[in-house]
């Protein structure tokens, strides 16, 4: 059995954020009909999870940081509650918050390279400790970009070296970028080997770790494409890394994630798609007293500009102002500015437009059960789950022609599954609102539509075989 540790600083249902979350608590349970023992770690937050369950600490250690000292223990979480060796780094004053990136203000924590670097240097240490480790190490985003560079090059870490690294980009908009001086706060490596941190006179930990990492991937292929062109500072690099590159698409926990056997929605499907659909829309809209006769579109993530989150609220003024009828649903929290704008929008249309600023697991099931259409206006999107889900679940999506969301939407009428758009613009949304309302008042396309969308797969099956293939490969080249 291969044993592979996937490092992250997300993991569902432990502590959850966006897409990769999802990702790496899935990863693990589909490896197994790979035979690949796939562990997981991540720091340990202040989270109700953490205070659920039980762990068991097996490894203490303490290091110095610019003159902080750092102590930290690994604990594992006790057997039986997650399919999969799951294990947490307790760092006193560093991950021991209510949040996993964001502080009370809605800003990113103001200490989050100092953050970062502990966790990477404790499972550093703690892969260093043991005595027969894992055969690859798999890191996830730029909170574990460091982690090659210091397997290759770390001066206390030679034992190490030979250690399979893979490195996925799930958000190549964050990169960890860090000031030069913060290389004092980093584990010992020769002067001549800085040359893989730096990028543009900073630390880059994303840069580094494409450098550094046997083998890197991006959460789909269209995503990967993109990078190598358009993505300010790294393009360059990307592409002179292309052979050692490939765009793997996410897969989605089709366990997790079924109407069947769904517990978070008042309806499973048991008959038809029409009845499930009927009887889910029936109840959200005697629930939030909205009109069942119309149309559902709903928003369901970060109210982000990244998400063009922005867009929705201008995009639903001129959708009603040139005479379209329809119900809003926004799921959400994130930026001010935007949940602001989106609660004017709902005071000035009660009676259509429903806005719920909070994450709430339950609630966007049922709005996947429920919805007739998922509005996802993202100015770039790596991968993308909402869209599977929302087609797993008999909602169609409409999506900008961007990334993942590109890779899984085909827009066609007749052989589609979805619409797509191509400007991250209000006006665009708009159109595209109407052009999905126009839909709507056909039955029989908009329901053919909705069979061909819950016919996709989108489960792990095939993107597993890949990253196994991957795996082994490069575990193959070790031995």
């Amino acid at each position: 059995m291969v044993k592979v540790l996937q490092v992250s600083t997300e993991c569902y249902p432990a502590a959850k954020d966006g897409g990769m979350g999802d990702v790496v608590g899935s990863l693990p349970i589909y490896f197994k009909k790979e035979k690949i023992e796939a562990s997981v770690i991540i720091p340990k937050y202040s989270l109700k999870w953490f205070y659920e369950n039980n762990f068991e600490t097996v490894y203490q250690g303490e290091f110095d940081m610019g003159g902080e000292h750092i102590w930290f223990a690994i604990q594992k979480l006790e057997k039986g509650v997650l399919p999969y060796p799951f294990y947490c780094i307790h760092i006193p004053g560093k991950f021991d918050r209510d949040s996993v990136y964001l502080d009370r203000d809605g800003e990113g924590f103001r200490d989050e390279g100092r953050r970062n670097i502990s966790f990477q240097r404790a499972v550093l240490i703690w892969l260093n400790s043991m005595e027969k480790t894992f055969d690859l190490v798999h890191c996830h985003d730029h909170q574990t970009g460091l982690i090659p560079f210091f397997m290759k090059k770390g001066i206390e870490f030679e034992r190490l070296r030979n250690i399979p690294t893979y490195f996925t980009i799930h958000n190549s908009a964050y990169q960890g970028i860090m000031p030069s001086s913060y290389k004092e706060l980093l584990p010992t490596f020769y002067q001549q080997d800085y040359g893989l941190l730096d990028w543009s006179y900073t630390i880059n930990s994303v840069a580094s770790a494409i450098k550094c990492c046997w083998r890197l991937s991006t959460v789909s292929p269209s995503y990967l494409r993109e990078i190598q062109y358009t993505l300010p500072r790294l393009n360059t690099l990307l592409q002179q890394e292309a052979s050692k590159s490939k765009g793997i698409l996410n897969g989605i926990d089709a366990e997790l994630w079924d109407p069947k056997k769904d517990k978070l929605i008042k309806h499973n499907f048991k008959k038809t798609w029409f009845d499930f659909k009927s009887k889910n829309k029936a109840y959200i809209c005697k629930e939030l007293g909205i009109n069942s006769e119309l149309p559902i579109f709903t928003f369901i993530g970060r109210l982000a500009p990244q998400k063009g989150a922005d867009l929705i609220p201008e995009a639903i003024e001129k959708f009603y102002h040139h005479g379209g009828s329809a119900n809003f649903i926004i799921l959400g929290s994130g930026n001010k500015s935007i949940e602001y704008s989106l609660r004017h929008v709902e005071s000035r249309y009660s009676q259509t437009v429903k806005t719920f600023i909070m994450y709430n697991e339950q609630l966007a099931h049922q709005l996947y059960a429920s919805s007739d259409f998922l509005m996802m206006p993202s100015r770039f999107e790596p991968c993308g789950l909402n869209q599977m889900f929302s087609m797993r679940y008999g909602t169609i999506p409409l999506v900008r022609s961007t990334g993942g969301l590109k890779d899984t939407v085909w827009d066609n009428i007749y052989e589609g599954t979805g619409f797509q758009f191509e400007y991250a613009h209000a006006n665009d949304l708009a159109h595209t609102l109407f052009r999905a309302n126009e839909l709507y008042q056909h039955p029989e396309l908009y329901t053919q539509m909705v069979l061909r969308c819950v016919s996709q797969d989108f489960s792990w099956e095939r993107s597993i075989k890949i990253y196994a293939k991957e795996y082994n490969n490069l575990i193959g080249m070790n031995q």
